[in-house]
């Protein structure tokens, strides 16, 4: 299963007790700079020294799945477009990466809480539940609560908040809205 969370508002043990609990043995960083101005316990560095203590693999995958890229073609309008970039071969590559952990239980991470707000739920999500592969949102509130949402209702949901009933529409709409934007 692949399932996605964002750290934000955790503290480190309560973050490490989720991944636990779903019993991720990868946890993919898709930040594409791997730190945290205001979590420091989320920095790459102190993530690779503390999830093998737990029995997770840490890796980042800023190419393959980051939200800021370099490569200019992938841009319209001055914002990461996420089909365009959804087509890249460096994409793509990430999505055949995560096919070869079907048997295990990974988990994406980014920043934001809630994956509407984050190209981890609009993007990655997204391409991974349409190439076959269930996908699940931990959405941890700052009280240690969590729920786990399927993608089927991510997708609702989103479509609920943009008031449109087509999701091809809501998925470009929220593109615009959270896109990494060229200054």
């Amino acid at each position: 299963m692949v399932y996605t969370i964002g750290y934000a508002g955790l503290d480190i043990d309560r973050f490490l007790d989720i991944l636990k609990e779903n019993k991720i043995s990868l946890l993919i960083d898709v930040r594409s700079l791997p730190k945290s101005k205001y979590f420091k316990d989320f920095d790459d560095n102190n993530l690779s020294k503390i999830l093998p203590k737990i029995g997770v693999k840490y890796e980042n995958w800023r190419k393959e799945f980051g939200a800021r890229q370099d490569n200019f073609e992938f841009y319209t309008n001055g914002i990461l477009d996420y089909e365009k970039f959804a087509k890249s071969e460096q994409f793509q590559n990430g999505i055949e990466k995560v096919k070869e952990f079907q048997n295990e239980n990974i988990c994406l991470m980014c920043s934001e809480i809630d994956p509407i707000n984050c190209h981890r739920g609009v993007l990655c999500g997204r391409k991974i539940f349409e190439n076959g592969m269930e996908v699940f949102h931990i959405i941890a509130k700052r009280n240690g609560e969590t729920n786990i949402e399927d993608h089927t209702d991510f997708e609702k949901r989103l479509m609920l908040n943009l008031k449109t009933d087509n999701v091809q529409d809501a998925y470009i709409r929220q593109n615009k809205k959270i896109g990494y934007k060229l200054s």
